[in-house]
């Protein structure tokens, strides 16, 4: 196996997720997006583990839902990416739950349907301010009308996505969640048993008037909140279930004023030890990270020295810093009272956790302990 893994914590994804149930309140259905590599985590492994303790799985594309089936995953999975009309057999053959946002969607998979007499379970999504996809909230009462009026497609839920839920007093949270709710009242008085689903990770965070009938927490679950902690139970327990650990793989002394890795951006000021870790930009520890990730080794944090390559990393651990090959090097956690949180890392990079998350690449293995 490679020395570089990632090791997810089961015990306390789990924890999270019963965690956020126990926030929401009974009658609330529980969604764990997975897509995305299950944030970072591993598709496959944590859709396994959630499964008994969720009520449905989100994906991006029909890829992610049919691997899911093909690993015996039975709750339903809902699609959040558009379709194309090729893709069409491929969901209903998965029974994998589908977006549509315009009446051309759902014409296609009405003819697909008629043709060949099934029935396709969809969701329609309300664009309520994200701007991204949807039919607008003013339209939304004609699409769902004329879904309802074609038997083969049945209509299981409608939903929106928030914009702004990791900013807590933003007034477009406010009015996306009116929005909405103008929206599932007209779909629950057309067909009451419609899950109207809205939250996301900031919504059960810190909008509860969002829940609807079910939330899609995802950076949540797995243990970050958008905004500030909640530092009061439930949510109190939820915490990072992520790890990534390597091992030096080389160790040698560098002399005085030697440059070390491409283009010699870090030079040693005294004769020194340096080693060498099997971790780089090929498996998503981003280059951006050269010359101020950090490291822990031996109970010592140090900072990455020279540019990071596709394949490895050296760090500077000083004329008497100890290491030997085989050692255990963290990345992403902790170290006793040393830690490296992904929050951390992506201050570092000026971009959030998720993107850190989901580029650390399927090269590395996911390990569940």
């Amino acid at each position: 196996m490679h020395p570089t893994q990632i090791f997810i914590n089961s015990q306390q994804l789990v924890s999270n997720l019963n965690s956020i149930r126990q926030h929401v309140g009974d009658g609330i259905k529980l969604c764990l997006p997975v897509k995305a590599n299950a944030y970072g985590h591993g598709l496959a492994g944590v859709s396994k583990l959630a499964e008994p303790h969720v009520d449905y799985l989100a994906v991006s594309c029909l890829d992610e839902g049919r691997l899911l089936r093909d690993i015996g995953i039975k709750k339903p999975i809902l699609v959040f990416g558009a379709f194309d009309e090729e893709q069409i057999a491929g969901l209903i053959n998965h029974d994998l739950e589908v977006t549509i946002s315009s009446q051309y969607k759902a014409q296609l998979l009405i003819k697909f349907c008629e043709m060949y007499r099934v029935t396709c379970k969809v969701h329609i999504k309300i664009d309520s301010g994200m701007n991204r996809v949807g039919v607008r909230s003013s339209s939304a009462p004609a699409l769902i009308d004329y879904v309802l009026a074609h038997p083969c497609l049945d209509l299981c839920g409608v939903y929106s996505h928030l914009a702004a839920s990791d900013e807590i007093d933003k007034p477009l949270t406010h009015i996306q969640i009116e929005q909405f709710g103008h929206v599932a009242q007209y779909v629950k008085s057309r067909k009451p048993d419609v899950i109207c689903h809205l939250a996301n990770s900031g919504g059960v965070a810190y909008f509860a008037e969002s829940y609807f009938d079910m939330v899609r927490p995802g950076l949540l679950s797995y243990g970050y909140f958008p905004a500030h902690p909640i530092n009061t139970s439930p949510l109190q327990a939820v915490k990072p279930c992520f790890s990534l650990i390597t091992r030096v793989s080389y160790f040698k002394v560098v002399y005085a004023n030697s440059g070390i890795s491409y283009n010699h951006r870090y030079k040693t000021m005294y004769d020194t030890r340096v080693v060498t870790l099997p971790i780089g930009y090929g498996d998503g520890y981003r280059r951006g990270l050269s010359n101020l990730g950090e490291v822990i080794i031996r109970g010592q944090k140090y900072t990455i020295s020279g540019t990071i390559c596709m394949d490895m990393l050296m760090v500077d651990i000083g004329s008497n810093g100890e290491a030997y090959v085989g050692d255990k090097v963290v990345l992403i956690g902790r170290s006793g009272e040393l830690e490296i949180t992904i929050a951390s890392i992506a201050a570092k990079l000026n971009t959030i956790i998720y993107e850190v998350l989901v580029g650390l690449n399927e090269r590395i293995p996911r390990v569940y302990y």
